[in-house]
């Protein structure tokens, strides 16, 4: 069975203390236009250590995501199931630099069977770019505006 690993750093114009409350399954939606999802479990009400999240967008199915590591303003980590298709490892790390932060958004994805392993051929490390730049340029645009990017 394949596996897949993906890894993008980019910069952010703020401290970490500020960028790393958004990385939120609740916050995204004030700064990620197409964001959706259903919030299963969290004793706060954002992200925590177990929360639970379930997301169905067009390409990857209905998924369901765990915040497995929690560790405000330095790292957040994700496990994200799609049934008899994949898991997903997301970790994202915030790094100070200055009065900005290096954020490294890292995944890896390990195939489940025959279903996996076509999903995972169908990826192109120039399209996972492109969906993180996206991801970077909202958040950028949020931390800079205080608003939504329009898609």
């Amino acid at each position: 069975m394949g596996k897949l690993d993906h890894r993008v750093d980019f910069t952010v114009p703020a401290a970490p203390e500020r960028v790393f409350p958004l990385l939120c399954p609740v916050l995204e939606y004030r700064w990620i236009p197409t964001w959706r999802c259903e919030l299963l479990h969290s004793d706060s009400g954002v992200a925590e250590e177990d929360c639970v999240f379930r997301t169905d967008f067009p390409g990857a199915g209905p998924m369901t995501w765990v915040v497995t590591c929690y560790q405000p303003a330095k790292r957040i980590e994700f496990c994200c199931f799609v049934a008899e298709c994949f898991v997903m490892r997301l970790k994202l790390t915030l790094v100070p630099e200055g009065g900005e932060t290096r954020l490294t958004w890292a995944r890896r994805w390990l195939s489940l069977g025959p279903k996996g392993d076509a999903w995972l051929a169908g990826q192109s490390t120039a399209g996972l770019d492109r969906m993180v730049e996206i991801r970077r340029a909202e958040l950028v645009h949020f931390i800079e505006t205080g608003e939504m990017l329009k898609p």
